[in-house]
């Protein structure tokens, strides 16, 4: 199939990564993909489609298609006003529960179009708002970057966090929660060494100290994973929590806020520890149980490590690829 995937951006993070793999999968699957962006998007992953560059998404703007795949709000009615192929919507995550056009946001799931949703509470979501069905496409990790490294020391009462601002729209990421349970820790553990990446290019509001680390490929994202004693997700609400299950990959033990999605792979006690958001306290007493104790560290690990192995883009590519044909031939 000629497959076209309209996007804004793709930027560095979970759902641009979704995108990208998703991209690259179908074209090894033997389809015909390519990419259309407009002229100021970002692109900052290893796309290895044709990307086309476009003024602004329009209907007008997009070529021939058998089938279109957009995946944010503002790419959907584009695609679906072009009358140029069949669209089948991929959802990152449900819009309305951030985006300041909540109900524009909304009306796009209800467009007769197939919806690929990236988890089973996302699935949920969808059916409870629209009453609408999706088909499960599952991501991965990449096992040959997300991985053990022997050789990378790992720091003790290193915490690896990944930073994202509010100003920017991220308020359900749980950055001012989770520097108040750090807050916490830094009382009882003083030497704590609190790392983290932004993607937001803006400062860090926080009296804590800390190392801003630069991340700008896979692998070294995967080398602050494997360095470090412990990753934290503090996030209200996601759909999947890639960076949860690309730490576990790297052996790093992983805190986790009960956000949803992240029970798709995440099991309490076993794979990690998870506590409610919004909960700094709660937060603050997982960290330190995990820094304190060798024993639960080493079996979070091995069991995250475990839980990874069977996360993989390959079996990312044969759903979306199964998907597609049963979402086309419903249709």
């Amino acid at each position: 199939m000629n497959i076209v995937i309209p996007v804004m951006s793709l930027h560095r993070g979970g759902g641009c990564r979704v995108i990208t793999e998703m991209a690259n999968g179908l074209q090894a699957y033997g389809h015909q993909v390519s990419i259309v962006m407009v002229e100021h998007g970002r692109l900052e992953y290893d796309v290895r489609v044709p990307v086309i560059r476009v003024p602004d998404l329009t209907p007008e703007s997009l070529p021939q298609a058998d089938v279109f795949i957009p995946n944010f709000y503002t790419t959907v009615m584009p695609a679906y006003q072009s009358r140029k192929g069949r669209v089948v919507r991929l959802s990152n995550g449900y819009e309305p529960l951030w985006v300041p056009d909540k109900q524009e946001a909304e009306q796009t799931y209800r467009l007769p179009v197939p919806i690929l949703a990236i988890s089973r509470i996302l699935q949920r979501q969808i059916r409870q708002a629209t009453g609408r069905p999706s088909y499960l496409v599952q991501p991965g990790v990449d096992s040959s970057v997300f991985r053990r490294y022997p050789e990378v020391p790992r720091r003790r009462n290193r915490i690896f966090f990944i930073y994202r601002a509010e100003s920017h729209g991220y308020f359900y990421k749980g950055s001012a929660d989770f520097f108040r349970a750090m807050e916490r820790v830094h009382q009882v553990v003083p030497d704590v060494e609190l790392v983290m990446v932004s993607t937001d290019r803006v400062d860090i509001q926080t009296d804590l100290p800390f190392q801003l680390a630069k991340a700008d490929t896979d692998r070294e994202m995967a080398l602050l994973y494997a360095s470090s004693d412990l990753f934290v997700s503090a996030s209200w609400f996601e759909a999947l929590c890639l960076p949860a299950l690309e730490a576990m990959a790297c052996g790093t033990p992983v805190v986790t806020t009960d956000s949803g999605g992240v029970r798709d792979f995440a099991v309490p006690g076993e794979n990690c520890l998870m506590v409610p958001p919004r909960s700094p306290e709660l937060m603050a007493r997982a960290i330190l149980r995990v820094l304190g104790n060798d024993i639960l560290r080493e079996r979070l690990r091995s069991a995250g490590l475990r839980t990874a192995a069977r996360w993989t883009w390959q079996r990312f590519y044969r759903q979306v690829d199964a998907a597609l044909a049963s979402a086309l031939a419903a249709s």
